[in-house]
């Protein structure tokens, strides 16, 4: 009898283990917080991505490179913030002021060490470097906000999902180095000169919707024009009434399209 219960038991053993190795691993996996380990991983990424959508379908989606991961700090279980420095578009900016702020960052690595994928879904707003208080802007490095002359603005991301995959097909890379060209770019132009740079390219998306620069209180009114196949702010002159309310009426029909 107890040669057949051994027997038995030993079957299903190897039985249970060979449906085990059948079934495909679980390679998504939900989340209930952004953890410690979750932080840590989002500080060493060199690169990652950020992704928004327009409320108007016949609008573009956006998908920008961001780096470093330090310009992201992570302020509690369920939200981070994300430090923007002036770039030659404002997508990101532009959607957020159309819709309820829906925005996805992914963070992947793509060094040595165990393949990850983490995504955070939520709701993010934006906030102009003069509304970031002091204790937030220390929570990220001074050469990417104060001592950094393209700084433009912080995000603040309200997640409301948490999500990591497997990244099996990533390859892994070596980094050398960041490039220096765009802080080289910003310390040559001054506070001055990257104001007027973010009011010609900030002003609007590539779509025409107005973006970061509207939010800002300049003395010189702008309004769309597009050169070069893009959406980049012209002066609109003092006495120009009637160009002045065109552009406002743009401004608002923009602005109050209905996310879909």
């Amino acid at each position: 009898v107890r040669v057949r219960v051994r027997v038995r038991v030993r079957v299903r053993v190897l039985a249970s283990r060979s449906a085990a190795a059948a079934r495909p691993a679980t390679m998504g996996k939900l989340h209930k917080k952004i953890t410690p380990e979750f932080a840590d991983f989002i500080a060493r990424q060199k690169v990652f991505f950020v992704a928004t959508a327009p409320a108007d379908v016949s609008h573009r989606v956006n998908v920008s490179p961001r780096a470093p991961g330090s310009s992201v700090a992570v302020l509690d279980e369920h939200t981070i913030a994300m430090a923007d420095l002036s770039g030659s578009g404002a997508e990101t900016a532009a959607h957020l002021m159309q819709t309820d702020g829906r925005m996805t960052l992914l963070f992947v690595n793509i060094e040595e060490g165990p393949p990850k994928i983490l995504r955070l879904f939520g709701r993010a707003t934006i906030k102009l470097p003069a509304e970031v208080s002091p204790d937030l802007a220390s929570r990220f490095p001074p050469s990417l906000t104060t001592k950094n002359h393209g700084w433009r603005a912080v995000y603040v991301l309200k997640v409301d999902r948490i999500t990591t995959s497997c990244g099996y097909s990533m390859p892994v890379l070596r980094f050398e180095s960041y490039r220096s060209m765009l802080d080289d770019f910003s310390a040559k132009k001054g506070n001055d000169g990257m104001v007027d740079y973010r009011r010609l390219k900030n002003s609007f998306s590539i779509d025409g919707a107005p973006s970061l620069s509207v939010l800002c209180d300049y003395a010189v009114k702008v309004a769309p024009g597009t050169p070069a196949g893009y959406y980049w702010a012209s002066a609109i002159p003092e006495g120009d009434a009637e160009a002045r309310r065109q552009a406002r009426r743009r401004a608002e029909a923009l602005q109050a399209t209905p996310a879909r």
